[in-house]
This record gives structure tokens, sequence and C-alpha cells, in this order.
């Protein structure tokens, strides 16, 4: 569930996000390790903050034919939890937690505050735990779906999106930075940032994937 008044407070991912995602993958067993195979290959295209109700969550946005690689539709979501590193600011150990969606990295969890000097040599992962998670936004707009537009949408795209107390589903990022939604009736929408405006594309799901790949964006 993404609550969208902090949504564009940050869009880039900065090296040490990286960094630190790739010095604990690469401490856990061979089955999470290759996961930074992922971030080597530019999967990450930028970051949303605020963007649920999991403290500290940072969501990742995707670049869309790496992506493409990496889906398991199959796959359950979890998290890779019980994994602290150190922070010399606070002189203490920060939860930290790595979120994935259909075989691939969605986000991850950062205790502690917005400003951090993490020590990447201080990672301790002695409890670390898988966490399957409960149904997805994508599982809750299924039943709306044909079959055909099950195919199209990419679960690891689709989310919740609050604005002015309604709820959208993310079914795709536009090259602005702005992105594309679909409501409960299946209406697209484009949702832009600035300034904040939800414009209805008066199209059909199937118009809105025709149209975007053949390189047209409305």
């Amino acid at each position: 569930m993404i609550f969208f008044e902090k949504l564009f407070s940050r869009s880039k991912i900065e090296k040490w996000e990286l960094a630190l995602m790739s010095n604990v993958l690469i401490k856990l067993p061979e089955k999470y390790s290759c996961l930074t195979t992922q971030i080597r290959d530019g999967l990450f295209r930028g970051v949303l903050l605020g963007v649920s109700d999991i403290p500290n969550y940072v969501a990742f946005t995707f670049n869309s034919e790496v992506l493409k690689k990496y889906d398991k539709v199959d796959d359950v979501d979890y998290k890779l939890t019980n994994i602290k590193v150190y922070d010399n600011k606070m002189s203490n150990f920060l939860p930290y937690e790595i979120y994935l969606s259909s075989g691939t990295i969605s986000g991850y969890s950062l205790g502690g505050g917005k400003k951090h000097d993490l020590d990447l040599s201080k990672i301790d992962v002695v409890e670390f735990k898988m966490e399957i998670l409960n149904g997805s936004d994508y599982e809750r707009i299924l039943t709306i779906l044909n079959t055909y537009e099950q195919h199209l949408l990419n679960p690891s795209n689709v989310y919740s999106v609050f604005v002015d107390n309604n709820e959208y589903f993310h079914i795709g990022d536009s090259e602005d930075g702005d992105f594309f939604c679909i409501d409960i009736n299946k209406n697209v929408y484009k949702i832009t940032h600035d300034p904040l405006e939800v414009i209805a594309l008066n199209m059909q799901l199937i118009d809105f994937f025709t149209n975007k790949n053949n390189g047209h964006e409305s």
C-alpha cells in the first residue's frame, strides 16, 4: 500500500544503498547471495520513498528489459529479515530487511534516522531468516482481469497507490518519472508528480499496453 504524499521526495538510487544490499547478500547462503546478479545487471532504475506502511521502506523501480530476465510470476513474495548493520552515528546495530516479489528484489527497510554512517564491515546475518509474505496487491486485482490482461500485467509492477483517498494500482512507469495506474474498474490513469494530478486516459487496459509496446505513451 503506497501513501502518495511522500512518493517523489527522492527518485535516484544512492551508491551506499547498492553497496549495503550487495554486502548483505554475499554473506547469505547461495540461494540468496546469487541475488547480487540482479544488482550487477542494472535491474534497478530508481527508488520510491514513503511508499508503504512498513517503517522506513524504500521501493525500487525497474529497468523493464532487465526485469524480464528475473521475473518469476509463480514465486512467492518474501523478505529476508533479522539482519543487522552497524551505524557509527548511532553507535548501534540497525535492523535491515530485503523484500522480494516474483523473484526480484523489490525494496528494503533500514531502521534508524534518515541519515546514516554505516560500517559495511559490521553486518550481522547470524540469525537471518526468510519470511513468506501474505497476498500481494496483484492478487487483489486478479478477479477484475481477464486471462489476457493477467498475461500483460507484470505482478512485480503492481502495487496499491492512494491519491486523495482514492485507491489506484500501479501498472507501469513513464519515461519522465510519472507512472500509470488503473482503478478497481480497470480505468487507466496517468499520475503526475509536478503538479500532482490524476489524469484519466480514456482507454482500455489492452490499448494501454499496445501503445506502450509500440513505443508510445499518452
